[in-house]
Order: structure tokens, then C-alpha cells, then sequence
């Protein structure tokens, strides 16, 4: 408990701002972090978690449809493991994880080698359930990571608390108002997270701010030109009807993620960007590299298409991975064959990015 509140005072001496004013410093009063201008933040100190949200964040009923939404997802998908979760627990399934990610070839072994992120400051974007941050940790990194979900918040705040490394730290915060001065990190990731944005281009304007000069963005963003895109997700809005009664981040949204179990709220928003489209929303940065991924047989609006491709594989003697319950919530997942991965550089519903802050 000690070294958590120390942390958090440092953290407030020397990086966190308030994001009401959007410039004065935070400090530790009583239960609560404290402002000058007279904004309050509370403080949970038995889940070592601090909630730095504005008013209007609060108060926004597009932004209370993605706390909910994503709430929801949460306990469908990292609830079940973070009971009873132990720092063994947790170290087993994060050598299964990176595993995992390397034989997908996903962004956060590829895009962010974990040899070279110590002593690195870190903010991740949406860390889900905190198993990304929980590797970055691992691997000799100080993270922050910040969340507007209070579920996903904590959880990756306990994550962060079991796991061994450096340091490591977890807030609810706004991607469009991010509670950081300017300049504080070293790198900020966010893998899949802000095409869920109420304002996407605010988000990416936030990330350039707090990068240093110099820093690199390691964003994941989902790709126009992709299988999942014309041949599931465009299908599925035609025939239920959704495509024609939204605008297409709200339509998207909803036929996309999965359905709620826990509650009525759909997913708000979900974005696709082509290439010109997202060089567009990311002009402010040297774009440094962009690669696509993430194909699968089974990105196709056919029903019970991905137990047949799942069935098939495994006849094929492609045996299923270990290492899909913290980050996917699965017991069991079957990575890409050879062939899906060549096809995911074309056909691929991730976009891989890798942008730089000019000094």
C-alpha cells in the first residue's frame, strides 16, 4: 500500500495534470487527488486506483454507452480470470501470452520489441484487462495505464500489482482528455482502442501531446480494405438493417465486438480507416511504419464458419494455443496457419502502426 501512494505522489508531483483546468498539478489530499483551481479525484486506496475524469466525461451519455459497454465485455472476458488470480497464476499465463503473440506476429512483440522497453516510460491506452501493460512491466518498462472503464481500470491495476518488474500503475482516465502533462512518455501504445473513441482524431491529438519529442506512437487501428471489413462486418449491417440507420462509426459499432450479456447497451462506435484515411489522422506524427495483419478462413459472414475453420485446422493437426485467456478471455485459440498470416499483409483487419513526434 506504502509504495503504491508513493507512487501515486510522484506521479502527481511530476507527471498527472488535472482535466478540468487542463494545467494545474495534482496532490495528494486526504482521499482524494487535489487541484488548485478545485477540481477533486478520488482516490481508491484499496484497489490502488485513482479516477481522473471531467465532469463533461462523466456527464456524456455517448461516453457512459462506452464505460457500460465495454464493462460489460469486461466481465464477459477478464472477470473470470481475476478471481483468485495469483502472481504464479499471472506469471504462467503471461509466458503463454507472449508466446501467443509470437507466433501471431502481432504488434506488441513486432511494433514493440520487449528487449528494448527497459527503462522506458510507458502509457498504454485502453490496456483491456492489463495483460499488454503486465508484459511491458515484465520486460523492464514503467507504465501508466489509463482507461475510461473503471472494471478495466482496476483489473489491470491488480494485474499490475501481482506481476514482477519495474513500475507499473493504473488509471480511469479519458483518451480524449488524458489526466498527463505534455511531453511525459517515452512511448504510448494502444492496441485496438481508439477507433472505439467518441472522437478519435481528439484521442490521437492527445497521444501527440504527452509523447515526448522524439517518442513513438505503437497504435493498432482497424483496416478499411480488410476481409473482416466487406465480407462480415458490411454484410452484417445490410441485412440487419443497421447501415442504413446510423452514421458508420455508430453502425459499425454495433454489429461488431460481440453483443451484451450483462446489460442493453450496444457497442457505441467502432472506426475503419483506409491508408489515405488514416495518414490523414495521423499527419501530425512522422509516420515511421505501417503493416497489416490479422486474417483468418473464418472472416466471413458464413454462420458457425469459425468452429469449422477451427474443426478443420485441428484434423490438419494444427493444435490449439494455450495462451488466449488473459488477453481474449478463451480457454483455447487457434493462431493463424502459414497461409493466413501471408494473407493478413493484404487482407488483414489490423493496422500495425509505428508513428514518431518530431522533435
Amino acid at each position: 500500500m506504502s509504495g503504491w501512494r508513493t507512487l501515486l505522489e510522484r506521479d502527481a508531483a511530476g507527471a498527472l495534470r488535472c482535466p478540468v483546468c487542463r494545467q494545474g498539478a495534482l496532490a495528494l489530499s486526504g482521499e482524494d487527488l487535489a487541484c488548485g483551481c478545485g477540481a477533486r479525484f478520488p482516490v481508491d486506496q484499496d484497489r490502488h486506483i485513482a479516477a481522473l475524469l471531467p465532469p463533461e466525461s462523466i456527464a456524456s451519455e455517448a461516453k457512459s454507452n462506452i464505460r457500460a459497454w465495454w464493462g460489460d465485455l469486461y466481465e464477459q472476458l477478464y472477470g473470470p480470470t481475476d478471481k483468485g488470480l495469483t502472481p504464479e497464476r499471472l506469471e504462467h499465463l503471461l509466458d503463454l501470452t507472449e508466446d501467443l503473440f509470437r507466433r501471431r506476429g502481432l504488434l506488441p512483440v513486432v511494433e514493440m520489441p520487449l528487449a528494448q522497453l527497459a527503462g522506458s516510460q510507458v502509457l498504454e491506452i485502453g490496456p483491456g484487462g492489463g495483460g499488454h501493460s503486465c508484459l511491458f512491466k515484465r520486460h523492464g518498462a514503467s507504465v501508466t495505464a489509463v482507461d475510461i472503464t473503471p472494471q478495466r481500470a482496476i483489473s489491470t491495476a491488480l494485474r499490475l500489482s501481482l506481476v514482477k518488474g519495474d513500475e507499473g500503475r493504473a488509471y480511469q482516465g479519458d483518451a480524449e482528455n488524458l489526466p498527463f502533462r505534455d511531453g511525459v512518455f517515452d512511448i504510448v501504445y494502444s492496441n485496438g482502442v481508439l477507433h472505439h473513441s467518441s472522437d478519435t482524431d481528439q484521442a490521437l491529438a492527445e497521444v501527440h501531446r504527452v509523447l515526448k519529442p522524439g517518442g513513438k506512437a505503437v497504435l493498432m487501428l482497424y483496416a478499411r480494405h480488410s476481409a473482416v471489413f466487406w465480407a462480415n462486418i458490411v454484410p452484417r449491417g445490410l441485412f440487419s438493417g443497421e447501415m442504413f440507420r446510423w452514421p458508420e462509426a455508430e453502425w459499425v459499432g454495433r454489429v461488431t465486438e460481440g453483443k451484451p450479456k450483462f446489460g442493453q447497451t450496444r457497442n457505441p462506435f467502432t472506426r475503419i480507416y483506409s491508408e489515405t484515411e488514416l495518414r490523414q489522422a495521423l499527419r501530425a506524427f512522422r509516420v515511421v511504419s505501417l503493416r497489416k495483419n490479422s486474417f483468418q478462413f473464418d472472416n466471413f459472414a458464413i454462420p458457425r464458419l469459425t468452429q469449422l475453420r477451427n474443426a478443420v485446422l485441428k484434423a490438419l493437426g494444427h493444435r490449439p494455443h494455450p495462451g488466449a485467456e488473459l488477453v481474449y478471455g478463451a480457454a483455447e485459440f487457434v493462431p493463424e496457419t502459414a497461409l493466413e498470416l501471408w494473407l493478413g499483409q493484404f487482407m488483414g483487419f489490423g493496422w500495425n502502426i509505428v508513428v514518431e513526434k518530431v522533435a
